[in-house]
């Protein structure tokens, strides 16, 4: 995995400009600020904002970091639980359809977001710092820290779409 952001996204990022070489408790502190950090960017927004290059609204992108620290979080502890260590990848635009982002208001969005970013953290914390955790069926072999690193940077990304959206700015 250590090459798999940076061959898919560039290092830095070329769009949000996220580092990859982002250690383990650097991506560890920006998960845990997300809450704050999107709360910050949104603030005055209703959610319903889009922007005509972004396939989501504002709202949609808060539901999508919360989901997917959720997800990683429950593939962590499915790991440290079971002793399995396939996990499975998911459809983003399929969840979005089914749990309805766009009908999901913004306030509820940020406490699913606060409360994915605890269970992300405990689980995390409860995870073996050295060797490989889990299995990815694209990502291949990954231990903690490449699993940090990609969720932050998803959460970073994001930032970066919502403050893109309420800019106005084109891509």
């Amino acid at each position: 995995m250590a090459s798999w952001g940076s061959s898919n996204y560039g290092n830095p990022c070329r769009e949000c400009g996220f580092d990859w070489a982002t250690n383990l408790d650097e991506s560890v502190a920006l998960v845990s600020r997300l809450p704050d950090t999107i709360r910050e960017l949104v603030s005055g927004s209703t959610g319903k904002e889009r922007h005509p290059d972004l396939g989501w609204s504002v709202g949609a992108y808060v539901c999508h970091v919360g989901d997917n620290l959720r997800i990683w979080a429950e593939r962590l502890v499915g790991v440290l639980e079971s002793g399995v260590t396939e996990v499975h990848g998911y459809d983003e635009n399929e969840l979005a359809q089914a749990r309805h982002y766009d009908g999901i208001p913004l306030e509820a969005a940020q406490w699913s977001l606060g409360r994915a970013v605890n269970d992300w953290c405990d689980a995390v914390g409860r995870s073996p710092r050295i060797g490989s955790v889990m299995v990815h069926p694209e990502r291949g072999a990954l231990t903690l820290a490449d699993v940090a690193v990609s969720n932050a940077h998803d959460g970073f990304h994001h930032c970066w779409d919502i403050k893109t959206i309420l800019s106005g700015v084109a891509r």
